[in-house]
């Protein structure tokens, strides 16, 4: 990476890039925009003066691999990626994309004026380097363990941090630590006070700044980072560089433009104990989810708090379901074996059998597909190369053994695709014959030399497969993805550049997610891009299909993924991290509910009860208050009982500036329930009031417990005559019934 990087400024206004002289300083590491105007999009800066300008002569480019990163010669973008991440001219500095090859200007060498500085960014596609730079984080244990160094790019409106080893030329790596995507509306930049990093050295404090992202759940909090630039004047850079650019793209429309392909949601109540220990999972349909866990299967259903003990296997490492034949599959144990059972255990009922097959041992795969359309349902397992193929049926026994078949190397993964059985293994992807019926087809073709640098040492891992469009599949290798056709051959020249590292990896119809330490990202198999970041540390798909997740956390989280063009899919319960639910036995040795037990309810009660402010919060409102307006007999005036003196006092009364009595006072203050009658309870007319009694029982256990401590007085009689003296005497008595003239 060159070491000289020129200082410029970003605003609100369009950028541009000025002609000035690089920074003087040899040892400078930073690259800042200037804030002139910037370009609709970026134009080629290897032009020069007549007299020095070279003749046109096209790039020598061949495929690289940068060991750490760097950036687009053409587009000024960093070139993500762990491997072939892009080209670079044998002759001269130029390096670019594989999307930027053909747009490469036929100028080569390029002028050394030119190679030392990059050319700005495009803020109406958000394409283009805007800042990078040394900086320190905190390390893994927080800022007391100290900080740490790492290499920031705001690249493509993404926020990169790349991990630097200890040392002075020790450069950072190609794989990213941490992506945060600045177009997300809560994403936000800001200083920090001493008070927010209290274990921070006070010199260090006017160098911080704190960088925070998305909230991913509600109970979550938000991915927020701080960082230690070198200096307060560094600091100030980084901070106005990364407002600015948010106004940029909230000005251009920028602002997630991208649709949120996976939308994160709370499964369950994350106090369910048996999500500790939760292996995998699976929907079973809109309300029940079945959880593998270290102690068994257990069926949980989400809307009745009802869990039931399916199966008694221990450790269950997979959970593949079969339901045209009613017929569940578990990999479970520690010798990783196949155990079916009936489709009856997830309704709590004693399975009819446990078949365990002893030729899975040490079962690394497991699928179910149809090899023929209308066929019977198969169950795949591979242990080591060899993978044995069971028919399923509703017959007895429920399996049979069809054939075994050898792959081409150890099987990494598994799976059906256009009916056929594709086996995954160290550098490379098959379809498999079956019965002699085809021969094996190798999805990466020996013939097609582009494909050769797989089997290259060490061997890139397979991890997954799956159709891309008509005639075109994609190989997910652990360093990259290819998209092949049916032979094996090479169907686009563009691969899928991973961020970092991927330790897992799930699909659906339409996009790859793939897994990593910092969390997950999100591409659209049909084009190739990269569509969504989300930063939530220490998450791993349950499934295949990546619905089901395992957030480790404290306390560890079921997360469900619902996509948001699809409709239906997992209801969703309202959660809260205050709940004190357990898992409470019922008659059935087999099924449990999960609710807070009576002594644990009583308990809170009284706790309640104890607190005056919390006894008010418990009464609740009235519910379907209804105020009817009508006119009663006599002369056209409502006539009510208790009404509250306010209300009374309306009326024109000789005597209404008079003091009113204290026992009037309290009757009000001390009454509990308000008791509206009319002239019409008693064949008068309509009812023009009514009021809803509270609707909990703990409401009429306030006003018992109210009605003890209460002092006797006049007022505790609603119906007796009221006094005599009293300012505003009711207009009916219920004892005579009668009117006042």
């Amino acid at each position: 990476m060159p070491a000289n990087w020129e200082d410029t400024d970003v605003d609100s206004a369009p950028l541009k890039w000025e002609d000035t002289p690089p920074s003087p300083s040899p040892t400078a590491e930073h690259e800042e925009v200037k804030a002139a105007s910037f370009p609709a999009s970026p134009s080629p800066t290897y032009q020069s003066s007549a007299l020095t300008t070279p003749k046109p002569k096209a790039h020598q480019l061949s495929i690289r691999s940068f060991s750490s990163p760097t950036q687009c010669t053409h587009c000024t973008s960093l070139m993500v990626g762990l491997l072939r991440q892009g080209y670079a001219c044998e002759v001269c500095s130029f390096v670019c994309h594989a999307s930027c090859r053909d747009h490469a200007p036929l100028v080569c060498p390029i002028p050394a004026e030119h190679a030392k500085r990059p050319q700005g960014i495009d803020v109406l596609r958000g394409i283009g380097t805007a800042y990078k730079g040394y900086v320190r984080i905190p390390k893994p244990s927080g800022v007391r363990k100290g900080w740490q160094r790492a290499f920031a790019v705001v690249s493509d409106c993404k926020l990169f941090l790349f991990d630097v080893p200890e040392g002075k030329s020790t450069q950072p790596g190609p794989g990213a630590s941490l992506v945060l995507d600045l177009r997300e509306e809560e994403f936000s930049v800001s200083s920090v006070l001493a008070s927010d990093v209290i274990h921070a050295t006070r010199k260090d404090v006017p160098c911080i700044f704190r960088v925070t992202a998305a909230r991913r759940l509600p109970q979550q909090a938000a991915v927020s980072l701080l960082v230690l630039a070198e200096s307060e004047v560094e600091k100030r850079k980084w901070v106005r560089i990364l407002e600015g650019l948010q106004n940029l793209l909230t000005k251009n429309h920028l602002k997630n433009q991208n649709p949120q392909v996976q939308v994160l949601q709370e499964a369950y109540d994350a106090s369910l104990p048996l999500i500790k220990t939760t292996l995998s999972a699976a929907v079973l349909d809109r309300e029940r989810i079945a959880l593998g866990t270290e102690d068994g299967l257990f069926v949980v259903e989400v809307t009745r708090d009802v869990i039931v003990r399916a199966a008694d296997s221990k450790k269950v490492h997979q959970i593949v379901l079969i339901p045209k034949e009613k017929i569940l599959a578990l990999l479970c144990g520690r010798s990783r074996h196949v155990h079916l059972h009936h489709w009856g255990a997830l309704e709590g009922a004693e399975s009819p059998f446990d078949i365990k097959l002893p030729e899975t041992k040490g079962c690394q795969a497991l699928t179910a597909g149809e090899l023929r359309p209308g066929g019977p349902a198969c169950l795949l397992a591979a242990v080591k190369r060899q993978v044995l193929c069971y028919e399923i049926s509703g017959a007895k026994p429920p399996h049979r053994k069809l054939w075994e078949v050898q792959a081409p190397g150890a099987v990494q993964w598994l799976g059906v695709l256009r009916g056929r059985l594709c086996v995954g293994y160290p550098a490379g992807f098959a379809l498999l014959a079956l019965r002699a019926e085809s021969s094996p087809v190798s999805l990466v073709s020996p013939a097609d030399a582009t494909l050769a640098f797989l089997a290259q040492q060490p061997p890139q891992d397979a991890l997954h497969a799956m159709e891309a469009g008509p005639g075109e599949l994609l190989l997910v290798f652990s360093q990259l993805g290819l998209y092949v056709d049916g032979q094996g051959r090479r169907a686009r020249a563009r691969e899928l550049m991973w961020p970092a590292a991927p330790l897992a990896c799930s699909s659906n119809s339409t996009h790859l997610t793939l897994y990593s330490e910092y969390g997950l990202d999100v591409f659209d198999v049909a084009t190739a891009e990269w569509v969504q970041t989300v930063s939530l540390r220490k998450i791993r798909p349950l499934n295949v299909e990546g619905t089901l997740n395992l957030l480790s956390s404290e306390p560890p989280r079921l997360v469900y993924f619902s996509n948001t063009w699809s409709e239906g899919g997992l209801t969703i319960p309202e959660t809260s991290d205050q709940s004190r639910k357990l898992m409470v036995r019922t008659r059935s040795k087999r099924k449990f509910l999960f609710k807070v037990p009576e002594e644990e309810r009583l308990q809170q009660r009284r706790e309640m009860l104890r607190d005056p402010e919390l006894r008010s919060k418990m009464i609740s409102n009235p519910t379907n208050f209804n105020h009817v307006a009508h006119m009663g007999p006599g002369d056209g005036l409502q006539v009510l009982m208790d009404l509250p003196l306010s209300v009374m006092s309306s009326q024109d009364d000789p005597v209404k500036d008079k003091p009113r009595p204290l026992s009037s006072i309290s009757r009000q203050q001390r009454s509990k329930t308000h008791i509206t009658r009319t002239a019409s309870d008693f064949g008068g007319g309509a009812s023009s009031h009514s009021i809803s009694e509270p609707e909990h029982d703990l409401d009429r256990e306030l006003d018992s417990d109210s009605t003890k401590h209460s002092t006797p007085s006049n007022s505790s009689n609603p119906s007796g005559p009221p006094s005599p003296n009293s300012p505003h005497r009711s207009q009916l008595t219920l004892d005579g019934l009668e009117m006042d003239p």
